[in-house]
C-alpha cells in the first residue's frame, strides 16, 4: 500500500483535484465546506491505472494551518504539488515544497490546476516557472501536467504519472525505511475518535512493519496498553496492515482522553522514548538569518510537534544554506527512530527555517567541538544499519563512558539503534562475520571491547594473585562488580572466557564440601576465579611457619590453638589458605581443627551414638578430652551438617549420618 499527499497554497484546488480524482470529498469538518477552505487533514482514496491502490492525504494550504499540514506529510511516499495556474508559484507553495524537500520526499507529480482560466502561453509560463522552482529540490524530475478539476482535463494524464511516480518511490524505499517491513511497526497518529459501539479509534500512515488484529499494543508517550480489536483501510476491514498504508485502528482497553495527534501506536518494547537526539540539521538558504547556538525552535517529527533547544556541536551559529551537527533537546519526550527526518520552525515569526535527520534518537549531551564525538556523528549520518549496529556498541568519547564495555543483547540494540529487529540481526551477522563484532552468548561487543575486556579480566586476576598469593581465586561476584558487567552478562563472559581458556575455576578445597558427601565429588561450578596458570604457593618461610603450627594442632587434637592464635602465628592469609586447602576446617568463627583430628572426632561420635542412641555435651567432652568450649563448637559443626540433631540438652544421630564411623580422607570439610 502507498500514500499520496497533496501540497500547495491556499485556494489552489487541492481540495477539488482529490474529489475530482477518488470521487471522494476530503474536507469532513463543516468549517471546511462553510469557509470553502481546508483546515485539517482530509482523507480519501484511489485506484490507479495500473490497479494499485493508493491512500491521499489532503493538506491544509493555509500558512495558519501548517502545524496540521505537517502532521500528515511525514509517511507520504509521493507528493501531489498543485499550483494554481492563473496564480503561479505563491508563498505556501514555496514553504510547502521546502518541506518536501526536507522531508526527502523524491517522488512526485506537479498538477497545474485551473489550466482552464488561462490561455497557452500564460500556462507555458507558469510551467517555466514552476520547473525553475523544482529544479534545486528532491522533486527536480517531477512532471508537470496541465489540469482541470471542473472539466476533467488533464486527470488520466495526472493519475498515469502518480503510477510512474509510485513506481519510484518503491524503487528508492532503501533511502526511507518507513516504508520498508523491518518488523517494527509505528502507527504516528494523526486523528482520534470513538465510534459508538467500538469504541476508540486512531488513524495514520503505518511505517516500518506490520500489524495485526489481535495485537497488544502500547500508545506512546503515556504508555497506555490496549489490543487491536479491528483494522480498515479505505473503509475496508483487513486482517493487517502493511508499511505505507493509511490504517484506522480500533483500539480495545484505551480512553479517548489519553490519546492526541502525536502519539505513536506500536508494539511492546519496540520503542522508547528519547528527549535528546543527535542530528545533522540543513538550513533553508531562503532563511532570513543565521541559527544561534541554544536557540529554541519548533520540532515536527512525524505527527508530533514539540519545542527544542538547539545546541550547535560544532560551530556557534548556522547560516541559511548550510549544514551541521546539533543535539536537539525536547520539551517533552517523543518517539524518533534512526533516520526520522524532522521539520524545525520558529515559534515566532512562525516560519519553516529548516529540517533534518535523526543520527542517534537517544543521545548523551557532548563536548562542543570535540573531535570524536563529530567522527562519530559523520559515521552515522552516511551510515547503513552496520555502521548504526557497530556505534552503538563503541564508546562515546568525550561524555560519560557506559558501565562495562559496550556489551548489549540483541533486544537491547533494537531500542539503542532504532533499527528494526529484522535489519538489525543482519547487521549483526555482517558485522561478526567481518569479526568487527563477537558474540559472546546472548551479548554482543564490538571486536576491540570484547578485547579489553579479556585484558582487563586477566589484569584485575593478575593482581589479585599478586596481592592475595594464597588465595585460590576471587569471587565470581568480585571479579564481576571489578568489571563493571551486569548479573546476566557476567555469566555468559565468564563462560566464555573459560572456554577460551582465559580463566580457570578454583579447585574444589575441603571447605566446599559437605561431610554429608562423603563420598561424592564435586560436580557444580566454583565460586572461584583464578588465571589458569595460578597455584596457591607458601614461600619457605611460610611453609615452615605452616609446618609449625600444623604440628601444634595435631600435638592437641581436640583442645588446638585458636583461629585468632593461628593467625597471629603465621598471618590470616596462611590461615584462609590452610582453610581453602582443607587441611583446617572451621568449626566456628573461633574454633579450628586439622582434618585428622575432625575426621576422628567424628568417628567417635558416630560410633558413640550408634552404640548408645545419645551423646551430651559432658559426654562428648570426656569422649574427646577436650572443653566445653570446644565441644560446643564441634557439635555446633556436626549439627549445621546434619551429621548430629539436637535433641533438648542432648544429640541424637542426624539424617546425614555415615552408615559407618568414618576413618581416612572420607571426612572433608
Amino acid at each position: 500500500m502507498s500514500c499520496i499527499g497533496t501540497a500547495g497554497h491556499v485556494d489552489h484546488g487541492k481540495s477539488a483535484l482529490v474529489t475530482a480524482l477518488t470521487g471522494i470529498d476530503p474536507d469532513r469538518l463543516a468549517e471546511e465546506k462553510t469557509r470553502g477552505m481546508t483546515i485539517d487533514l482530509g482523507f480519501a482514496w484511489l485506484t490507479l491505472p495500473s490497479g494499485r491502490a493508493a491512500s491521499v492525504v489532503d493538506v491544509p494550504g493555509h500558512e495558519g494551518f501548517i502545524k496540521n499540514m505537517l502532521a500528515g506529510v511525514g509517511g507520504i511516499d509521493v507528493a501531489l504539488l498543485v499550483v494554481a495556474a492563473d496564480e503561479g508559484v505563491m508563498p505556501q507553495t514555496e514553504e510547502h515544497l521546502a518541506i518536501l524537500d526536507l522531508l526527502r520526499v523524491r517522488s512526485g507529480v506537479v498538477a497545474l490546476t485551473k489550466a482552464d482560466l488561462v490561455d497557452a502561453e500564460w500556462l507555458d509560463l507558469v510551467r517555466e516557472e514552476v520547473a525553475e522552482r523544482l529544479r534545486p529540490t528532491s522533486l527536480a524530475a517531477a512532471p508537470i501536467i496541465p489540469c482541470s478539476a471542473l472539466t476533467g482535463a488533464g486527470l488520466p494524464a495526472i493519475l498515469a504519472a502518480l503510477d510512474a511516480s509510485l513506481d519510484g518511490a518503491l524503487e528508492t524505499e532503501g533511502e526511507r525505511s518507513a516504508l520498508r517491513d523491518i518488523g517494527r511497526p509505528r502507527l504516528p497518529i494523526d486523528r482520534v475518535f470513538t465510534i459508538t459501539g467500538f469504541g476508540v479509534v486512531v488513524t495514520g500512515t503505518l511505517q516500518q512493519g506490520t500489524l495485526r488484529v489481535g495485537q497488544e499494543v502500547a500508545i506512546l508517550p503515556g504508555g497506555l496498553r490496549g489490543r487491536i480489536r479491528g483494522l480498515q483501510t479505505h473503509k475496508q476491514s483487513v486482517a493487517e496492515g502493511t508499511p505505507g498504508a493509511r490504517l484506522a485502528v480500533n483500539i480495545a482497553g484505551v480512553e479517548k482522553s489519553g490519546l492526541a495527534r502525536g502519539a505513536v501506536l506500536t508494539l511492546p518494547g519496540q520503542f522508547r522514548l528519547t528527549t535528546a537526539m543527535d542530528v545533522r540539521i540543513e538550513m533553508l538558504a531562503s532563511g532570513a538569518r543565521p541559527l544561534a547556538h541554544n536557540a529554541t525552535l519548533d520540532l515536527y517529527l512525524g505527527a508530533a510537534e514539540t519545542s527544542a533547544r538547539v545546541a550547535l556541536l560544532d560551530r556557534d551559529e548556522l547560516a541559511p544554506g548550510a549544514s551541521g551537527w546539533a543535539q536537539l533537546r525536547l520539551a517533552r519526550p517523543l518517539v524518533a527512530a534512526w533516520g526520522d527526518r524532522f521539520i524545525l520552525r520558529t515559534p515566532s515569526p512562525s516560519q519553516t527555517v529548516g529540517g533534518g535527520s535523526v543520527v542517534a534518537p537517544w543521545a548523551r549531551r557532548h563536548k562542543r567541538r570535540d573531535p570524536a564525538t563529530l567522527t562519530r556523528l559523520e559515521a552515522l549520518g552516511q551510515g547503513n544499519p552496520e555502521e548504526v549496529a557497530l556505534a552503538a556498541l563503541l564508546p562515546v568519547e568525550g561524555a560519560r563512558r557506559r558501565a562495562g564495555f559496550g556489551g548489549r543483547e540483541e533486544a537491547e540494540l533494537v531500542l539503542a539503534t532504532g533499527l528494526g529487529a529484522l535489519e538489525l540481526h543482519a547487521a549483526l551477522v555482517a558485522l561478526t562475520e567481518r569479526r568487527q563484532i563477537t558474540q559472546v552468548g546472548a551479548y554482543y561487543y564490538a571486536t576491540a571491547q570484547w578485547e579489553r575486556l579479556r585484558a582487563a579480566s586477566s589484569a584485575l586476576l593478575g593482581a589479585y594473585h599478586r596481592h592475595y598469593p594464597l588465595r585460590r581465586g576471587m569471587s565470581r561476584e568480585e571479579w564481576r562488580a571489578r568489571l563493571g558487567l551486569g548479573p546476566r552478562e557476567a555469566q555468559e563472559v565468564a563462560l566464555t572466557l573459560l572456554t577460551l581458556g582465559d580463566l580457570a575455576e578454583g579447585a574444589v578445597t575441603g571447605s566446599d564440601t559437605r561431610d554429608a558427601s562423603l563420598a561424592q565429588t564435586r560436580t557444580a561450578p566454583s565460586g572461584l576465579l583464578r588465571l589458569p596458570d595460578h597455584e596457591p604457593r607458601f614461600t619457605p618461610d611460610q611453609e615452615r611457619a605452616v609446618a609449625e603450627i600444623v604440628r601444634a594442632f595435631r600435638a592437641q587434637p581436640f583442645t588446638p590453638p585458636t583461629r585468632a592464635e593461628a593467625e597471629q602465628a603465621i598471618g590470616a592469609e596462611a590461615v584462609a589458605a590452610l582453610l581453602e586447602r582443607g587441611d583446617l576446617l572451621r568449626m566456628s568463627e573461633e574454633i579450628l581443627l586439622e582434618r585428622a583430628a575432625y575426621q576422628e572426632a567424628v568417628r567417635r561420635i558416630v560410633g558413640h551414638l550408634r552404640a548408645y542412641g545419645r551423646i551430651s555435651v559432658a559426654e562428648g567432652r570426656d569422649l574427646l578430652a577436650t572443653s566445653r568450649k570446644y565441644m560446643l563448637a564441634i557439635f555446633e559443626r556436626l549439627d549445621e551438617r546434619r551429621i548430629t540433631a539436637r535433641d533438648g540438652d542432648e544429640r541424637i544421630l542426624g539424617p546425614s549420618a555415615p552408615a559407618e564411623p568414618p576413618s581416612g580422607d572420607a571426612v572433608r570439610d
